[in-house]
């Protein structure tokens, strides 16, 4: 009779445990149904192209669309992630990107970044790759050329590979690599006030526009807050609706 007892007992334990089994996945699966996919939105469409259609403000991108900008016009994006997006006149791009990072494809023209803390971004173009330090929030700009691939830093820091070698430029500091060649040592950022204007708002908005959101972080009403363009000009007024953090 113990015997008996000892059988069902080790059955009932073993059906248990296949049940349990059979359970996790499918609890994982409809955990991963349940959360929504990522996803960007448009804020400046005029001249902007996704996936070959011109572009809506307030239409919704996903990862691996690709956006055309024509010339002397902009485009905007904000992705799910809180990085946002400028990409000036001339620019073909293709994104991909996910609740933790973006990964981007520069072809031509120059795209403007802002990664927050803990964002991952990788950008490649045919002379270099860059990759933004996740520790801290950055801001900067990407350029490609006849000359090559041009690499300004305004906040954080950005690490260039090309040729081999990896250099790091801080804030205020540029990189440039052209067919094959490795980086040049950073250089200071020297230019006139119009030359640094060049395709982007001034250097001044960009910055304060980040210290906003550092400051912001903490703020646990945050996400209740409407998004704004990152183009705003210094002392111009906010869009309708938007809280004044980007």
């Amino acid at each position: 009779m113990m015997r008996v007892l000892k059988h069902r007992a080790f059955a009932l334990l073993a059906s248990a445990a296949l049940l349990h089994a059979a359970g996790t996945p499918r609890a994982a699966a409809a955990e991963s149904a349940r959360r929504p996919a990522p996803s960007g939105q448009v804020f400046l469409a005029a001249g902007l192209d996704v996936d070959g259609l011109p572009a809506v403000a307030g239409q919704t991108v996903f990862p691996g669309s690709s956006f055309e900008t024509a010339e002397r016009s902009r485009g905007a994006l904000e992705l799910c992630n809180r990085a946002r997006l400028e990409l000036s006149g001339g620019t073909t791009f293709r994104l991909d990107f996910d609740d933790e990072g973006l990964n981007g494809t520069l072809g031509a023209g120059g795209a403007r970044l802002l990664v927050p803390r803990a964002v991952a971004a990788t950008l490649t173009t045919a002379d270099a790759s860059v990759v933004s330090d996740a520790s801290n929030p950055a801001l900067f700009v990407l350029r490609v050329s006849a000359e090559g691939t041009t690499l300004t830093v305004q906040t954080g820091r950005v690490e260039m590979r090309a040729g081999g070698a990896t250099r790091t430029a801080g804030a205020g500091e540029s990189l440039r690599a052209a067919r094959g060649s490795q980086p040049a040592p950073p250089q200071s950022n020297s230019l006139s006030g119009g030359q640094r204007a060049g395709i982007f708002v001034g250097i001044a908005a960009a910055v304060a526009a980040v210290l906003l959101i550092i400051a912001g972080n903490d703020n646990n009403d945050e996400e209740t807050t409407q998004p704004c363009p990152i183009i705003i000009s210094p002392g111009g007024p906010l869009p309708p609706g938007c809280s004044g953090i980007l």
